[in-house]
C-alpha cells in the first residue's frame, strides 16, 4: 500500500465517510448498553436544568412541577426508545425511514420541520452555554461566545458518528456527577413554605408542565434512529429499547429536578444565574461543556434533513466525507447566526418553540410507530426508501391522511399564547392535545392499513394488524 493510501485509510478509521446511505453489515459495531450512555450524556446538561425551571417558572409548585416532569418523561422517553428500536434494522435515519409511511416525495415536509427543530436546538443551547459563561467571566459578549463555543462542536461533528457517541460517554459520567453535586448543595437551602405546598394545580397548568417534558423527550423521535444505526442488524430490541429508556429518564429527571428547585428557591434569577449562586463558577463552566456534543448531534442530525432533500433529485455517492460535513458546518452556523441574534428573548421562545414542535411531531411519531411495529413488524424495502420508483411509491396517502387527520384532531385541544381551542375552556385549561393526536393518528393509520393493500419487502401484502 503507497503511503497516500495508507493516511486515506487510516483518516476513514477516524472521519465518519457515511451520512444517510443504508449501513452495511461491515461497517456495523456497538453493543445495546451504549446507548444508555450516549442518551444520558444527551440530556444530563443545562438545557434540561433551564427546562426544569421552566416548570415552575410557569407557576407550577416544585412539588407539582417534580411530578410533571416525571409523567412527562416517562411518556416521552417510551416513544424516542421504541424510535431507537428502529435503527439497528434498518440501518438508515429516521427521516429516510418515514418514507415508508409517507412515500417517496411524501415525507419531504418532515425534512424542513425536523431540519428546523435542530436549528432551533443548536441555537437555544449556545445561548444556554454562552449566558453560563458570562456569568463566570465578562471577558466576552454573549454573541462572542455563542461563536467561540460553536468552534468545538464543529470539530467533534467532523470526525462524526463514532467521536459524536465517545464524547457524549464522557459526557454522561462528568455532567452526571456535577448533576448530583448541585442537587446536594441546593438542598443544602430551604424552599419558600409557598414552594412545597402539595395544593392541586389547575388541570391546564400541570397539563402544561408534563406536555413540556413530553415534546423534550419526542423532540429527539425524529432522529434517535441515527444514532443507533450502526448498531449490529440482529442486536436484541428488548436490551437495545431498556438502555435507551433509562439513559433518558435518568439524566433527564435528575436535570429538569435541579433546574426546577434552582427557580423554587431563586424565583428572581435565571436558572442559568441560581447555579452560579447555588454552585459556583465550577458548576457554571461543566454546564458550559454539557452541551458542546448537544449541539453536534442536533448539527450532525440536520445535515441529514439538507441530504434527505437533496436526495430527491440526485442519488448521493454513499461514502463521502465532503457531502457529510459540509452540509453539517452548514446547519451548524445557522444555528450560531439564530443565536447571536435571538439570544435576548431566549427563555419565552423556547417555550413557544417546543410548544409548536408537539403539534407537528406527535402525528408523525404515531404513523411511525404504528406502522413499524403493528403492521409492517419491521419488514421493510429499504432500497425503496431511495428512489421514487420504489415499492413505497412517491405519495403513500394512508400515512398522510392518517397523519393530517391526527393534526386536525389535536386543533381542538391546543392551549398556546398565541391559540386556543374550543375544547381547551372546557377542560379547565388542559393541553391534551399531543394525547388525542398520537391516539387518532395511531388508530386511523390502523384501519387504513388493514382495509387497504400494503407493500412490504417487494411485494405486495394485505397488512397485518395484531
Amino acid at each position: 500500500m503507497t503511503t497516500a493510501a495508507a493516511r486515506h485509510g487510516q483518516a476513514r478509521r477516524y472521519v465518519e465517510n457515511r451520512h444517510i446511505e443504508y449501513i452495511p453489515a461491515s461497517a456495523r459495531h456497538g453493543k445495546p448498553w451504549s446507548q444508555f450512555w450516549f442518551w444520558a450524556g444527551a440530556n444530563f446538561n443545562v438545557f434540561n436544568v433551564v427546562l426544569g425551571g421552566i416548570t415552575v417558572a410557569i407557576g407550577l409548585t416544585f412539588w407539582w412541577a417534580l411530578v410533571a416532569i416525571t409523567i412527562g418523561t416517562l411518556i416521552g422517553a417510551l416513544l424516542i426508545a421504541l424510535h431507537a428500536s428502529q435503527g439497528p434494522k434498518l440501518g438508515v435515519p429516521q427521516t429516510i425511514q418515514s418514507r415508508g409511511q409517507f412515500g417517496f416525495y411524501g415525507a419531504a415536509w418532515l425534512f424542513p420541520a425536523v431540519l428546523a427543530l435542530n436549528i432551533g436546538f443548536v441555537s437555544a443551547e449556545l445561548v444556554i452555554q454562552a449566558e453560563a459563561m458570562t456569568g463566570v467571566t465578562s471577558a466576552l459578549t454573549m454573541p462572542e461566545w455563542i461563536i467561540v463555543l460553536a468552534v468545538p462542536s464543529a470539530v467533534i461533528g467532523i470526525f462524526g458518528y463514532r467521536w459524536i457517541h465517545r464524547v457524549m460517554q464522557a459526557t454522561a459520567v462528568i455532567v452526571g456527577v456535577t448533576i448530583v453535586v448541585m442537587l446536594a448543595q441546593g438542598l443544602q437551602h430551604a424552599l419558600p413554605a409557598s414552594e412545597t405546598t402539595l395544593a392541586r394545580p389547575s388541570a391546564g397548568l400541570f397539563a402544561a408542565g408534563v406536555a413540556l417534558l413530553v415534546i423534550d423527550m419526542l423532540s429527539f423521535g425524529p432522529f434517535t434512529a441515527d444514532y443507533s444505526r450502526y448498531l449490529p442488524a440482529k442486536t436484541n430490541g428488548h436490551h437495545l429499547f431498556w438502555a435507551n429508556y433509562a439513559g433518558n429518564i435518568i439524566s433527564t429527571i435528575a436535570s429538569c429536578a435541579v433546574g426546577a428547585y434552582l427557580a423554587a428557591l431563586l424565583p428572581k434569577l435565571t436558572p442559568v444565574g441560581a447555579i452560579g449562586q447555588i454552585s459556583g463558577k465550577w458548576a457554571l463552566i461543566i454546564m458550559t461543556f454539557s452541551l458542546l456534543n448537544a449541539n453536534t448531534f442536533n448539527a450532525y442530525t440536520g445535515s441529514f434533513q439538507v441530504l434527505a432533500l437533496g436526495s430527491m433529485w440526485h442519488r448521493l455517492k454513499a461514502e463521502s466525507v465532503l457531502v457529510r460535513v459540509i452540509p453539517f458546518l452548514a446547519v451548524l452556523a445557522a444555528g450560531t447566526v439564530i443565536a447571536c441574534y435571538g439570544y435576548q428573548q431566549f427563555v419565552n421562545n423556547l417555550s413557544n418553540f417546543l410548544d409548536d414542535l408537539l403539534i407537528l411531531l406527535i402525528p408523525w411519531s404515531a404513523v411511525n410507530l404504528t406502522d413499524y411495529f403493528a403492521v409492517r413488524h419491521g419488514d421493510y424495502d429499504v432500497t425503496s426508501f431511495f428512489t421514487a420508483d420504489g415499492i413505497y411509491g412517491k405519495f403513500a396517502w394512508r400515512g398522510l391522511l392518517a397523519y393530517l387527520v391526527g393534526l386536525g384532531a389535536e386543533l381542538p385541544f391546543v392551549s398556546q399564547p398565541d391559540y386556543t381551542g374550543i375544547w381547551v375552556k372546557a377542560l379547565g385549561g388542559a393541553d391534551i392535545s399531543w394525547l388525542v393526536g398520537w391516539i387518532v393518528a395511531a388508530g386511523v393509520y390502523l384501519v387504513l392499513a388493514s382495509r387497504t393493500p400494503q407493500a412490504s419487502r417487494g411485494r405486495l401484502t394485505a397488512a397485518p394488524v395484531r
